[in-house]
Parts: structure tokens; C-alpha cells; sequence
């Protein structure tokens, strides 16, 4: 059944993830979100949304879109959508992020994973620039 609001995940004791999901979404609570396909770890919050369409996104614009933050959260995904706090619209077709939150500690280590990944991408994309250019 979904949820109307982000709420405390209760499940029985379960060990960290090792690993920690590529999909995430950073949502204007501040938190940051790792998608989950199974049981979340305990005592998380979750955060379900559905992603805007490019047409909505572009029609709220930016001052839109932080007024409706200030209503409901909105997290910004890692695939690059606006999600919506679930309850806010209609889900019908669109896209969903679930997701748990991270503890400071996996948000430390994600952000320098994103930092060692985004320096790797950056350096790929102007060696390819390089190459085409020549």
C-alpha cells in the first residue's frame, strides 16, 4: 500500500548494505536517498516519489518548483528527473524513486565516490573533445 509521507521504515534488525545503490536522489529535506528494490535497512527514512514530466518541470521553473518545495519534498534524482513526494500528484505513468536515507557516514562515502567518478568523466569528456576537434 503506498505511503502518503516519507516515514520510519520498522523491520526487524538487518546488517548494512555492503554495497550502496548507484541510484540516488537528493531530496530537499536534505537528505540524501539511495534506491532500494527490497527491504530498506531499519530505521531509515524513506522517501517514495514520482518524477515530474520534462513539460511540468519546465512550466513550474525554478521559482515553481522551490515554491512546491516549500509544500512537499522534492528530490533532485540521480537519472536526473524531479521527483515529488509521493501523495503531492497523480503517479499514473510516471517514474518512482524509493528510497532510504543515508546515514552521515554513507553520505560521506558517496560523495567521494561521485567525486572520483565525476573527476574520471570530466577528464574522459575533454580527451574526447580534444580528439574530435583534431
Amino acid at each position: 500500500m503506498p505511503r502518503n509521507k516519507m516515514q520510519k521504515n520498522v523491520v526487524p534488525e538487518a546488517s548494512e548494505p555492503a554495497e550502496l545503490s548507484t541510484a540516488f536522489a537528493l531530496a530537499s529535506d536534505g537528505k540524501l536517498y539511495f534506491a532500494f528494490e527490497s527491504v530498506p535497512p531499519p530505521d531509515r527514512l524513506v522517501f517514495v516519489g514520482y518524477a515530474l514530466r520534462a513539460d511540468e518541470a519546465t512550466k513550474l521553473g525554478a521559482a515553481g518548483l522551490l515554491g512546491w518545495a516549500m509544500l512537499h519534498k522534492l528530490a533532485l534524482g540521480s537519472d536526473g528527473c524531479i521527483y515529488v513526494q509521493e501523495g503531492a500528484i497523480d503517479p499514473t505513468g510516471r517514474d518512482v524513486f524509493r528510497g532510504f536515507a543515508a546515514t552521515p557516514e554513507e553520505a560521506i562515502r558517496a560523495a567521494e565516490e561521485i567525486h572520483r567518478v565525476a573527476s574520471n568523466v570530466t577528464v574522459e569528456v575533454f580527451a574526447s573533445k580534444r580528439a574530435a576537434a583534431a
